[in-house]
């Protein structure tokens, strides 16, 4: 018998406006997820390329040393902050062997601002930045010394905080560890092709069930536990204010599952008893049908030891892409585990605090 089973079910007390967390959630899409659908992001390795000093003179970059790269532009007024925080960054570096680099990815504008109290090179035409797929400033990324990004942010940034990217890229990179792959609302269309997948790319996954799709697709159900996945329960309608967990344990039991974690529709949490699991999330927002290619770099720029990635067993992208993204994660060095109650809260610890509250 499970932590919530009996007169009291704490499970049954998470109300709440999931489904306004899932709406911000899309508000919030286009922030997030429209960083320049192909900008670099951590493992990409940056080709060498040639463009024009601040002079007028023909400069190049290749790998190294350590770059520190942030593309602004004279026509938006961020690079009067991110400049003088690149400046301070730099300074700080002393003499480590880390450049630095201030591209202008619309060079036409530099005529105007030719007393500019930095040095900078120019993407004249915005060919180069156009190429890299860059359409928002300022973007700075930090190389290591084989050209390889280790880290990428939009927006600007702190100079504490590129300080100390710069630190980590002047170390070897160290990828690998441990992953959570996670499926919501399963089982549903495409799930005999999802659980194909996983089996050809010896992966297991955690589920977390529908139970009017599980109660009518239970040979789904057996053969995700039958192949060594983790069962565990999302709501009986998908309805957050009425997740019916106690029919819905009673159905994955009969089946042959042993529910213990629960997922409430719209959240990233996961509650195991009255206990919620503070972990690290991934989140690619499958659910809103991004490009193949956009939804495997979402996650790719995040992911890190000890990571849940929340996925959705009914979305087609994922469908498509799992494969693919399955094979990149192994080619960083990660592994997968399922999260069940067997899991110890050590094992979810890394990178990130975990609290049981």
């Amino acid at each position: 018998m499970v932590a919530y089973a009996g007169t009291w079910c704490p499970f049954e007390r998470v109300k709440g406006s999931f489904r306004l967390i899932r709406l911000a959630a899309c508000l919030l899409l286009a922030a997030w997820g429209s960083i320049a659908e192909a900008a670099p992001v951590p493992g990409d390795n940056l080709k060498p390329f040639t463009l024009v000093s601040s002079s007028g003179k023909p400069v190049h970059w290749k790998p190294g040393r350590v770059t520190v790269l942030s593309c602004m532009a004279f026509w938006c007024d961020t690079w009067k902050t991110q400049a003088p925080r690149l400046d301070q960054a730099r300074k700080a570096s002393g003499v480590l062997p880390v450049d630095f680099i201030q591209v202008i990815v619309d060079g036409r504008y530099s005529k105007f601002l030719a007393s500019t109290p930095f040095d900078y090179w120019l993407d004249r035409d915005g060919t180069w930045s156009k190429t890299l797929k860059i359409d928002r400033v300022p973007y700075t990324f930090v190389l290591d010394s084989i050209g390889r990004v280790r880290w990428a942010a939009f927006g600007i940034v702190r100079s504490e905080e590129i300080s100390a990217e710069i630190r980590k890229a002047l170390k070897p990179a160290k990828d690998g560890g441990k992953l959570f792959l996670t499926f919501d609302d399963f089982p549903n269309k495409g799930a005999d092709e999802l659980l194909d997948t996983l089996r050809a790319k010896g992966v297991k996954a955690t589920f977390f069930c529908i139970g009017i799709n599980a109660a009518a697709q239970k040979d789904l159900v057996r053969r995700a536990i039958e192949e060594g996945h983790s069962v565990q329960m999302h709501s009986w309608s998908h309805d957050a204010s009425k997740p019916e967990l106690r029919k819905l344990e009673a159905l994955l039991k009969s089946l042959g599952a042993t529910p213990t974690l629960y997922r409430p529709p719209g959240s990233e949490f996961i509650l195991r008893g009255p206990a919620k699991l503070k972990l690290r999330v991934v989140n690619p927002y499958d659910f809103a049908n991004p490009k193949p290619e956009e939804l495997e770099r979402r996650i790719m720029h995040r992911v890190s030891n000890g990571c849940i990635i929340q996925l959705h067993a009914g979305a087609d992208v994922t469908q498509k892409r799992l494969g693919a993204i399955i094979d990149a994660l192994k080619a960083r060095g990660y592994e997968f585990e399922t999260i069940n109650k067997e899991t110890p809260a050590e094992a979810l610890r890394t990178g990130v605090e975990t609290r049981i509250r």
